[in-house]
């Protein structure tokens, strides 16, 4: 996930945008029962985001093992579905553990991590890769102690929420983060699993009893962006439309972030 440069002026303004949108009318308090209500459905958020980790590092450690027995087919099959289980937590990975995240799964210009071996596998065809897949296992597994031992909250689940949208939008559609192994557009459905995951376990509660009319315009506006990546291929996706979805998305989160007591999104890392 980690291409953030790009974003962060453009980031900047969505965010002020979404929020000068929101000052015309105050946020009614928020309840202290609510508010604990929140923070512990964030903090419930965990095991999801654990069992995104722990499927991906199981298939990096078979990839590694395929790469040691120098079986490119086997590798390359392990390597895609070690991307499901990422993509699908990526709502907390660059917010709560960036460092990591850089390792892990920066790109386009990747040294290390998973883009650095996907150039290997899929590009020069060959599995030359066993050191930079050791590396991506033991960074996997200091991402997953680490997570282990972090409570998650609601204000860093709405940040990180709020930039995956926007990088969607925003960076994924242009050309894709996985071209070589032509895996970007199901990356883009995985991402916006893990966005549909937080909003309706964390955030959906409280915005359908509270705001009603509020929660039904970001699930019309997540089915749009959801129906707009539902495409057979990466060409086919429009990405005009996919980026102004991913602004209105952006908006919707803002305003069910203030409407809880929440801070506007961060931009962050």
């Amino acid at each position: 996930m980690t291409h953030r440069l790009l974003i962060v002026c453009t980031w900047t303004y969505a965010i002020a945008a979404a929020l000068s949108l929101a000052t015309p009318a105050r946020a009614a308090p928020v309840r202290t029962a609510d508010s604990a209500a929140l923070q512990a459905a964030a903090a419930g958020f965990k095991p999801y985001v654990l069992e995104r980790i722990a499927e991906s590092l199981g298939s990096v450690k078979k990839m590694r093992d395929r790469i040691a027995a120098h079986d490119l087919k086997g590798a390359q099959q392990f390597w895609l579905a070690a991307r499901g289980g990422w993509e699908g937590s990526e709502v907390i990975t660059n917010e709560y553990f960036p460092d990591l995240d850089r390792k892990i799964d920066a790109w386009p210009d990747a040294e290390k991590g998973f883009h650095a071996i996907e150039a290997r596998l899929f590009g020069a065809h060959d599995v030359q890769a066993l050191a930079a897949a050791d590396e991506l296992v033991a960074n996997l597994t200091e991402f997953e102690h680490q997570l282990r031992s972090t409570t998650l909250t609601a204000q860093g689940l709405l940040n990180g929420t709020a930039k995956l949208i926007y990088e969607i939008g925003e960076n994924k559609a242009e050309g894709g983060e996985s071209p070589f192994s032509g895996n970007s557009l199901a990356e883009i459905r995985d991402n916006l699993a893990s966005v549909t995951a937080a909003y309706e376990r964390v955030f959906a509660p409280t915005a359908k009893k509270k705001h009603p009319e509020l929660a039904k315009t970001f699930s019309i506006d997540l089915e749009a962006m959801r129906s707009l990546a539902a495409v057979p291929t990466l060409q086919a996706l429009d990405q005009v439309r996919l980026r102004g979805a991913s602004e209105s998305l952006v908006n919707d989160l803002a305003m069910v972030g203030l409407e809880s007591g929440l801070e506007k999104p961060g931009l962050g890392n």
